[in-house]
């Protein structure tokens, strides 16, 4: 886990201090569950911005798809964010009568258990799912593999070694660390079929507590898609001044240099049925040319 501020003296300080006061602390109003390389960290950037907003102490909690963190229970989830009073003081000479928080753990969409552990913790919160064109979220994946040294071999053969690698598919979420981190690393194919996990989250939340998003959408158009997740989070819309995107990928040679027409057509056979799958499951909300 990546210590704030870099000094770690302090933050098990800051950390001995919010558990004693957990049981003052609110439970996430909103969490962005995924898609992993959809924007998640853009939108949940530019939420907290927003004046009613508060974050939690880190972006990406990990609660309910880590064994260990869920097993903390919810006094420990709690620990992650503000104090009921600060939302409260948050919304002062507002019309409202507290401000709202939340977190963005990006993994929580992959994980089969997630949606049912969430829904006993937080059964009101409500829920953000982003998610980008099956082909350019792998490829995104691939290169942030590559960017820091978690993947070494060549776009198309790494696809294709997804069976060896991760072929226990998301039921590895559910294993020990290790076999954990594998599927997270080289789960390309498998966790850009949205609709095998969207499919948990549906049957444990009505269908209102979801927002459904494109990546390209908030790509394009950034300002128009902080202001629909406001709507949907009951905030009344605000205009950032910047809207720049988080973690771009550097370093790997461009997307259409790395694909040849053999590797392009057999990665749309491989989306073809859980793309239609995603478009019914989304009454055809989530679809892409």
């Amino acid at each position: 886990m990546t210590v704030p501020g870099g000094n770690r003296l302090l933050y098990r300080a800051a950390r001995l201090e919010r558990r004693a006061t957990a049981a003052a602390r609110a439970l996430p109003d909103f969490v962005i569950v995924g898609a992993a390389k959809c924007g998640t960290t853009s939108l949940y950037r530019y939420l907290i911005e927003h004046p009613l907003v508060l974050a939690a102490q880190i972006k990406e909690v990990h609660y309910v798809d880590r064994q260990h963190n869920f097993d903390r229970g919810a006094s420990w989830y709690r620990s992650w964010f503000p104090l009921r009073a600060e939302l409260h003081r948050a919304a002062r000479g507002r019309e409202v009568e507290r401000a709202i928080c939340g977190e963005s753990t990006p993994n929580y969409l992959a994980h089969p258990d997630a949606a049912a552990r969430l829904h006993e913790v937080v059964p009101e919160a409500r829920l953000i799912v982003l998610m980008r064109e099956p082909i350019d979220r792998a490829w995104s994946q691939y290169r942030w593999q590559r960017r820091f040294g978690g993947e070494t071999l060549e776009l198309g053969d790494a696809l294709r070694s997804e069976a060896d690698r991760a072929g226990g598919g998301f039921d590895m979420m559910r294993a020990d660390p290790q076999t954990r981190n594998r599927f997270v690393a080289h789960g390309y194919l498998a966790r850009s079929r949205y609709a095998d996990q969207l499919e948990w989250w549906l049957e444990a939340f009505p269908r209102e507590r979801l927002l459904l998003l494109r990546s390209e959408d908030l790509f394009a158009d950034p300002a128009a898609t902080l202001a629909r997740t406001c709507s949907f989070l009951g905030l009344p819309a605000v205009d950032l001044a910047t809207y720049a995107t988080e973690n771009e990928g550097t370093g790997v040679r461009a997307f259409d240099d790395a694909i040849d027409a053999e590797l392009r057509s057999w990665l749309d056979d491989q989306f073809a049925e859980p793309n239609r799958r995603l478009a019914e499951l989304t009454d055809g909300a989530i679809t892409w040319p």
